[in-house]
This record gives C-alpha cells, sequence and structure tokens, in this order.
C-alpha cells in the first residue's frame, strides 16, 4: 500500500530485486522514473502474462518477464498536473482487466483510468470535495463491485466511495475526526467475512468494523508506534491463514515495529451474523 507522506521530489529510480529462494535478493534492474512517480502498482496492464507497473504520476512501463522494464511512457496524454497522494489497481469494470485509480490532493479528486484492453486507459474523475490521501480498493458490500476507501486531511477522516461495475463510484459515508488520517490498510481484522477499515490519527489506531453493506461501525481505538509509516497485515502467530483474524504490523518513524497480535476468539455458528469485536 502506498505511504501518505510525499516524499522529496529528487526523482530516481524503480529496482526490481528478484528472490534467490533463500531470502536474499539480487538487484535486477534499475527503471529511470520521474520526480512526481511517488507511488507504484503492480498489475499484468496488456494480460501477456507478465507483471507491469504504473505510477501515480502517470507513467506506465510494460514489464520484460526477466526481472526488467521497458521505458516508462504516459498512461494517458495531457494527464491534470496534481499532487499525486496515492495509486491503486483492481477490475472496476468486470471485464478482466486492471484498471487504476489516482489520487489528487491539490486538486481534491480522484482520477479512474479504465483499461481499454488496446493499450491505452480512458480517464474519468470523482470529485471528492475533501483532499484525499491516497487510495485503496475493496469488495466492500460484497456485491462483487470494487469500492473505494479515501483518507482525508479536510478535518481528517475516510471517504467510502461504492463502485457499480462499470467504473464509477458514489459517495456512501464518511467518519471525521479532527486530527489527521495517515497510513490506512483494508482488511477482515475480526473474521467475520467483511471488509474493516484500519487507520492511523497521529500515534492512535482507529479501527471501523464493517457490516457487509458499505458501512461502518465507529471507531475504536489503540496504541501504536510514533508517526507509522504502513500498516500492514499478516497472519504471524501461528493462527490458520483460513482463520480471518490478522495481525497488525506497525512500523514507525522512529525506526521501530509495533505488532497487534490479534486474539479474536471465532464463532463456527453457521446461523451466527454477529459482527465481533477484535481482541489484541
Amino acid at each position: 500500500m502506498p505511504v501518505y507522506y510525499p516524499p522529496p521530489a529528487t526523482g530516481g529510480a524503480v529496482l526490481a530485486y528478484l528472490g534467490n529462494g533463500d531470502g536474499t535478493f539480487t538487484l535486477k534492474s534499475t527503471t529511470p522514473i520521474s520526480t512526481f512517480d511517488y507511488y507504484l502498482v503492480l498489475a499484468d496492464f496488456n494480460h501477456d502474462g507478465i507483471l507491469d507497473f504504473a505510477s501515480s504520476g502517470n507513467s506506465l512501463a510494460l514489464g520484460n518477464g526477466d526481472g526488467t522494464f521497458q521505458t516508462p511512457t504516459p498512461i494517458i496524454p495531457n494527464f491534470p498536473y496534481c499532487q499525486f497522494t496515492g495509486i491503486a489497481t483492481g477490475d472496476l469494470n468486470n471485464d478482466g482487466w486492471p484498471d487504476l485509480a489516482i489520487s489528487c490532493y491539490s486538486g481534491e479528486n480522484i482520477y479512474v483510468l479504465l483499461n481499454n484492453q488496446s493499450g491505452g486507459f480512458t480517464q474519468s474523475t470523482v470529485r471528492t470535495k475533501m483532499l484525499p490521501f491516497g487510495i485503496l480498493l475493496s469488495d466492500l458490500n460484497l456485491d462483487g463491485n470494487l469500492d473505494a476507501v479515501i483518507p482525508v486531511a479536510t478535518n481528517g477522516g475516510v471517504l467510502v466511495y461504492l463502485g457499480n461495475g462499470k467504473g464509477g463510484l458514489t459517495f456512501e459515508e464518511s467518519f471525521k475526526d479532527s486530527i489527521g488520517v495517515g497510513p490506512i490498510t483494508v482488511a477482515d481484522i475480526n473474521g467475520d467475512g467483511f471488509p474493516d477499515i484500519a487507520y492511523d490519527e497521529e500515534g492512535t489506531l482507529a479501527i471501523s468494523l464493517g457490516i457487509g453493506n458499505g458501512k461502518f461501525e465507529p471507531a475504536y481505538y489503540l496504541g501504536t508506534g510514533p508517526l507509522p509509516t504502513y500498516l500492514l497485515t499478516e497472519n504471524l502467530h501461528g493462527q490458520s491463514p483460513t482463520a480471518g483474524v490478522p495481525d497488525i504490523v506497525a512500523p514507525d518513524g522512529s525506526g521501530g515495529v509495533m505488532v497487534l497480535t490479534n486474539t479474536t476468539k471465532i464463532k463456527t455458528t453457521e446461523t451466527s451474523t454477529e459482527n465481533l469485536w477484535p481482541t489484541w
């Protein structure tokens, strides 16, 4: 997932490291990128079976299949200039091809780029009227269509937009707070089958549990380390991956890492629809 603190605009390159199978990696390629290519996603955008990368700064680099990439080209011509804060990929119109969504802080917009299956993309704009810090895609209401979760700087908080399966996004609800929102993640944290939202509020982790229809419970709060830069969810303490109760890892700006171990007890009653509250 992207980090929601834009790095200095120094330009640079995308470095690709191939795994050696023993926990070590070897640098395979260095692909120059522009000063605005802050955030990257990987997907097979041209359906050739090889991973490519796309950036928030309107760059698309096709993979060669050996860990190297072709020279980046514009995703679309004349893409609006703005302060990019995130990029996400997924099949937004259910045609089997990966699309893109890019958040623009200075323009208060989300740009949806639908894959035209011919090497290009078609752009549409979602006006948020707030300052988006990034974007995540997930099926929040379990209808088979990807939805969008957008952290915003305006009064702090999170916006939820529901997808229509055709590339459109419609505002559903928002969670507002007086504290600015930092890193954010979407995962089924309590094992009830519904996606939940976890986001940092300047060292406090807010968790809003999904109720399965694109809406969420009021947040409850846990402490994290200072200035978390990511929120990662992974099964770390030996529970079954199918249990659906991931732990949360929060690397922070001081060089430390906090791990929150999920000890939620999963009910096995088939008729139970209770939304369980995780314990840590």
